[in-house]
């Protein structure tokens, strides 16, 4: 009779020691909760609510491994417990496992009483979107609108997904709807300003990016697409003045030396486009400051030296468009037809088929 009381005495600890555990958990305390999820299991080995805490614990001090392990057991008590297939799917996601990840999501949002929980069906969107499926990721974005079309998260995807198909109008509906509720958001600023600068709406997109600028005047984003604009807009002095900022913060930033390099070269100040051109170039190798130098070494006459930087690039990347324009035109401007007709000549050989280049090499053959 005293064994069965202190079983009872010990099962009736059981809500105490789960309210306890699971306290301590959400205060990231992760042994000491740890502690109380084993002393239930001494008192009862298949109990769920403990083995998914076990489960909780070790997925939130970034052992999913061995979370794993306790949500599987967990499942194989209950196969349809909730909190084990999100904590298994959750793991699966941090080690990167997507597609065991996406299985387990699938299979819960496959029973009628979750079909529509926006939290499952954001998680999936966000992670067929890092596997390269947008389409996927949509389709259970859209879902999740079709549910709650004030959530953040399934605005914000269904934006970052739209601006990755290259549908920016579309994206900035959704980028639009969320400003409405988080109006000082640099994200959804930077996005909206984005947008507007692949539609090549510059003017606009200075507006949102500026609106971020404001809000914090460090931000890479705000400045980058502060410059990009200006540089959009060709006034090459306001876009250099932003590089700049960017580069105080960032002064090895090899793109941002290559861009101030282009702003510099198009307002005609060679000697100080060469100085961020070759601070570019001595980080490590980079194509565009390496063009940059050979398009000032051709506006400055100085041929030769333009030439071996083309052809240095060609040798790395192949021959394009661009490298044959600027090929041609220093043979020419050289009076070496015959070496301007055959940079011509090859690129229409390789399939750089464009007009401009068949204009030209007609051009230099009727006046050769």
């Amino acid at each position: 009779m005293k064994k069965q009381k202190k079983d009872y005495e010990d099962w009736q600890k059981i809500p105490e020691l789960s309210k306890s555990g699971y306290s301590l958990l959400k205060e990231r305390r992760y042994r000491e909760a740890e502690k109380e999820f084993l002393k239930i299991l001494n008192l009862d080995k298949k109990n769920i609510y403990a083995i998914v805490g076990m489960g909780d614990v070790f997925r939130g001090d970034r052992s999913y491994e061995k979370a794993i392990e306790y949500y599987k057991k967990a499942l194989t008590i209950d196969p349809l417990n909730k909190f084990a297939l999100i904590g298994i799917a959750d793991a699966y996601r941090a080690l990167k496992r997507h597609d065991d990840a996406v299985r387990i999501w699938e299979e819960y949002l496959s029973y009628n009483e979750h079909e529509f929980d926006i939290a499952i069906l954001t998680r999936l969107g966000d992670t067929y979107r890092k596997m390269g499926r947008v389409q996927d990721a949509v389709k259970r974005y859209e879902k999740a609108f079709s549910v709650d079309k004030r959530n953040p998260y399934v605005l914000s995807g269904l934006g970052l997904c739209y601006f990755e198909l290259n549908d920016f109008e579309k994206s900035l509906l959704y980028w639009n709807q969320l400003l409405d509720i988080e109006p000082n958001d640099i994200k959804v600023l930077t996005n909206m300003g984005n947008c507007y600068r692949k539609l090549k709406q510059f003017s606009d997109g200075l507006k949102y990016f500026y609106k971020a600028y404001h809000i914090e005047e460090e931000n890479f984003y705000a400045l980058y697409g502060i410059a990009d604009c200006y540089r959009g807009l060709r006034d090459y002095a306001k876009a250099a003045e932003y590089w700049r900022k960017i580069l105080k913060n960032d002064p090895h930033n090899r793109k941002i030396l290559t861009r101030l390099g282009d702003s510099y070269r198009n307002l005609g100040n060679y000697q100080t486009a060469r100085h961020y051109y070759r601070q570019a170039i001595e980080r490590e190798f980079d194509y565009y400051a390496i063009l940059g130098l050979s398009m000032v070494d051709k506006a400055e006459k100085n041929y030769d030296a333009a030439i071996e930087n083309l052809h240095q690039l060609e040798r790395m990347s192949g021959l394009n468009y661009q490298l044959t324009i600027l090929l041609s035109e220093c043979y020419t401007e050289t009076n070496k037809i015959d070496l301007a007709i055959n940079v011509l000549s090859d690129a229409l050989k390789k399939g750089i088929t464009n007009e401009e280049i068949k204009r030209r090499l007609k051009l230099l053959k009727q006046n050769r």
